[in-house]
């Protein structure tokens, strides 16, 4: 996994063989409604079954309550931002917000990456 800052987001993108996944979040420590979530644009030219958006919601907030309770964090998730064409299924977002929170919380490293770009 790899680990960047793009602009005010955390991201975390996870390539397994012709598995992939980007993650971007924007946290914060004081307790929110729901996430915004916005699905960016297709990244190269592979084409997947479409994944569910609200199941990717779930996934993502249950990851960072997990972590929130493994880690002693409070974070809560305010921005939620997906690849339109990444790989099912959507439960890898669990994992992928659990280790970013884990990598936060541990003092981990970020590449900070230009704010234009979507790929971490």
């Amino acid at each position: 996994m790899q680990f960047a800052r793009i602009g005010e987001y955390l991201a975390v993108s996870r390539i397994t063989g012709p598995r992939h996944n980007l993650l971007q979040v924007r946290l914060a420590t004081e307790s929110q409604l729901a996430p915004v979530i916005e699905c960016l644009p297709p990244q190269g030219g592979c084409t997947h079954e479409p994944m569910n958006e609200a199941e990717i919601v779930a996934r993502v907030l249950e990851g960072v309550t997990e972590a929130n309770a493994k880690l002693g964090c409070g974070y809560s998730v305010t921005h939620i931002r997906y690849v339109e064409n990444d790989t099912k299924p959507e439960v890898v977002y669990a994992y992928m917000a659990f280790k970013l929170v884990e990598h936060l919380a541990s003092g981990g490293e970020f590449v900070q990456r230009p704010s234009q770009n979507a790929q971490a």
